[in-house]
C-alpha cells in the first residue's frame, strides 16, 4: 500500500481487526483484505473472535489468497492448519516475509519446502516489508493475476475504515511498544470522540485494563508512562493524517473484560 493502515510490532496478536487497504493506480484498483494472525488454539474469548475473523476472510469471495509465514521451518502442526484456512478455490501466493534474515538460498529452500509440501502455492515470494525488498515483485505479480472487474472503491479511497478505527490501532501499537508481558494484551482503546477543527484534530481515547494493577502499569510513577504513551501516539496520529492532533488518554478498569462477551461487543471484536 505505501502506507500505514495499522498498527505493527514484534509481538503477536497485535492485529485484532479485518482491515481493508484499497490500492489505487493510474489504470487498476486493488482491494487487499490483512487478518489477524492465525491461533491454531485460543485461550479466551477474545483469541475465539480473532480466530473467527480469520477464518471468515479465508471463506470470502477472494480473487487471490496470500498466505504471509516467517522464514522459519514450520511444525508439521503449522502446515496443516495453514492449508486446512487457506481458499481452495482461488490463486494462492506464499509470501516468505522478513527474507532478509535469511542467511543463503539453503535455508530458503528448507522454508519453502515445508510449506510447499503441503500447501500448494501458485507462486512463491521472497519479501521483506520492513525494508521494501521484492515488495513491488509481490504488488505486480498481485495486479496482473486479477480478474477485470469495475472498480467497488472511489480512486481517492484507502479504506473502508475512518479515521477515528486508525487513531485506536495507533494507540494500541504504542502500548503494544512500549509495555511488555501482558499489559499490552489486556487493553483495549475506544475512541470516545474525533473532532476536526480548523486548527487541529482532537482525540479523546479510553484505554480499558482489566485489574488495577494494569491501569497502575499503564498510568506509570506519576503520570509519565501514561505521558510518554500520549506523545507518541499523537505524533502517529499526525504522521498519518498529515494534520496537527491534540490526542487525550484516560485508563479505566473493566475486569475481565476479554472474557466478557458485552464488553468485546461493545470494542468491536464480535458482531451484534
Amino acid at each position: 500500500m505505501g502506507r500505514r493502515l495499522s498498527g505493527v510490532s514484534p509481538k503477536p496478536q497485535t492485529t485484532r481487526h479485518r482491515i481493508l487497504g484499497i490500492l489505487n493506480t493510474k489504470d487498476t484498483q486493488a482491494v487487499f483484505v490483512d487478518t489477524p494472525g492465525w491461533l491454531e488454539k485460543a485461550n479466551d474469548p477474545l483469541q475465539e473472535a480473532l480466530r473467527v475473523q480469520s477464518q471468515r476472510a479465508a471463506r470470502e469471495d477472494a480473487d487471490i489468497a496470500i498466505l504471509v509465514v516467517e522464514p522459519f521451518k514450520p511444525t508439521a502442526e503449522e502446515v496443516t492448519a495453514m492449508a486446512r484456512l487457506v481458499p481452495k478455490k482461488c490463486p494462492l501466493f506464499l509470501a516468505v516475509n522478513k527474507a532478509d534474515l535469511l542467511k543463503g538460498q539453503d535455508q530458503l529452500d528448507v522454508v519453502v519446502a515445508a510449506w510447499t509440501a503441503e500447501v500448494k502455492a501458485t507462486e512463491v515470494f521472497t519479501v521483506s516489508a520492513l525494508k521494501g525488498m521484492d515488495v513491488d515483485v509481490l504488488r505486480k505479480a498481485v495486479l496482473e493475476k486479477l480478474p477485470e472487474s469495475p472498480a467497488f472503491y472511489d480512486k481517492d479511497q484507502l479504506s473502508d475504515r475512518w479515521e477515528r478505527f486508525f487513531a485506536s490501532e495507533f494507540v494500541r501499537e504504542q502500548i503494544f511498544t512500549l509495555y511488555s508481558a501482558e499489559i499490552p494484551h489486556a487493553c483495549a482503546v475506544v475512541i470516545e470522540e474525533y473532532k476536526e477543527t480548523p486548527r487541529r484534530d482532537l482525540v479523546w481515547a479510553t484505554i480499558h485494563v482489566e485489574r488495577e494493577s494494569q491501569k497502575g502499569i499503564v498510568i506509570g510513577k506519576n503520570g509519565e508512562a501514561l505521558k510518554t504513551l500520549t506523545e507518541r501516539a499523537q505524533a502517529a496520529i499526525e504522521a498519518f493524517t498529515g494534520r496537527k492532533a491534540i490526542l487525550e488518554l484516560w485508563v479505566k478498569v473493566r475486569k475481565d473484560w476479554r472474557k466478557d462477551m458485552r464488553s468485546l461487543k461493545e470494542f468491536g471484536y464480535l458482531d451484534g
